[in-house]
C-alpha cells in the first residue's frame, strides 16, 4: 500500500502475537484497525517499537486534508481523539481504518496532566460538537 501522506510505501510490522499494522517507510505514519489500536494501546512499550517515526515530521503531515484511505481510496476524514482533543488523526467511513502520523500513537497512548493542560489553554478546535 502506499501512503496517503507522501511518497513511502506502508510496510507491514508485527508486535507480539496480535499486533499487525502498516507503517510508513518515509514518515513513520501507522495505518491500522480500530481493534489493534486498542490492542498497541495495552501492550506494553508498544509505542516504542511501532511508533518510531519523527513527531516533528507528523506534525507538519498532521496539516494535510484531504488524503484517500490506502486501503479502499475514500477519502479519510480527520477525527480528534474524545479524552485528548489535541490529538486529530485520519479515519475511513468504508473500511474502519485509521491513519496516524508519527509521534501521534505515543501521545494517544499515555493521557498525562501536560495533555489535559494543554486541551483546556486551546479550547475546542472550530467545527468541533460541543
Amino acid at each position: 500500500m502506499e501512503c496517503p501522506k507522501c511518497p513511502g510505501a506502508l510496510q507491514e510490522k508485527t508486535y507480539g502475537r496480535k499486533i499487525k499494522i502498516h507503517r510508513c517507510s518515509a514518515c513513520g505514519g501507522l495505518w491500522c484497525k480500530p481493534d489493534t489500536l486498542l490492542e498497541m494501546k495495552r501492550e506494553w512499550m508498544s509505542e516504542a517499537v511501532l511508533d518510531s517515526g519523527d513527531p516533528r515530521l507528523g506534525q507538519q503531515l498532521n496539516r494535510l486534508d484531504d488524503i484517500n484511505c490506502p486501503e479502499c481510496g475514500v477519502k479519510m476524514d480527520k477525527t480528534f481523539d474524545d479524552k485528548q482533543v489535541h490529538i486529530w488523526y485520519e479515519t475511513c467511513s468504508a473500511c474502519d481504518g485509521l491513519f496516524l502520523d508519527a509521534g501521534e500513537f505515543s501521545d494517544l497512548k499515555y493521557d498525562t496532566f501536560m495533555d489535559r493542560l494543554r486541551d483546556l489553554v486551546r479550547g475546542r478546535r472550530p467545527g468541533e460538537d460541543e
